[in-house]
């Protein structure tokens, strides 16, 4: 919704489109966006339950530990599955939760649509070089939305 803000025009942006400005910004992250067939309630609390349910749709976390919490600011703990121990500020809300360590940064949005969820994800690696992995991290996105729909509709 566009409104004017004194003598400036202000728009609220879902966190999708705001994922999706985000995502411009960061010329390395790959990017995946896709409707899910599952209501918002059902995807959003596997995806945002990130100590339970990241580990069971993300295949680079076998654990994710909150370490830390002030409202919606966290600071967590990631297990690799090879048992690299990564730290990452986060910062969790409504249908919004974006990571940001050392090495990485990663995001998710959803936003209700009909009876479905539009859900965006991307990951970025801070690595030289590290653009040439897209293509690869493109693809395991997609295959994380098929099994995070899955768990959904469980």
């Amino acid at each position: 919704m566009s409104t004017i803000v004194g003598n400036w025009p202000s728009v609220e942006l879902d966190p999708v489109r705001r994922m999706r400005i985000l995502v411009a910004a960061l010329p390395r992250a790959a990017y995946r966006e896709r409707v899910l067939d599952a209501p918002f309630e059902d995807v959003w609390r596997i995806a945002s339950d990130l100590e339970r349910g990241t580990p069971l749709w993300e295949k680079n976390v076998a654990a994710l530990d909150v370490v830390a919490r002030r409202d919606e600011r966290l600071e967590v703990e990631i297990r690799s599955p090879f048992g690299v121990r990564l730290r990452a500020q986060a910062v969790l809300r409504r249908g919004w939760c974006v990571m940001q360590g050392s090495l990485f940064a990663v995001g998710m949005a959803a936003v209700p649509e009909g009876q479905r969820t539009r859900f965006a994800h991307f990951e970025a690696l801070r690595l030289p070089g590290a653009s040439v992995l897209r293509p690869l991290l493109r693809h395991r996105i997609r295959h994380e939305f098929q099994t995070l729909e899955r768990l959904a509709r469980r």
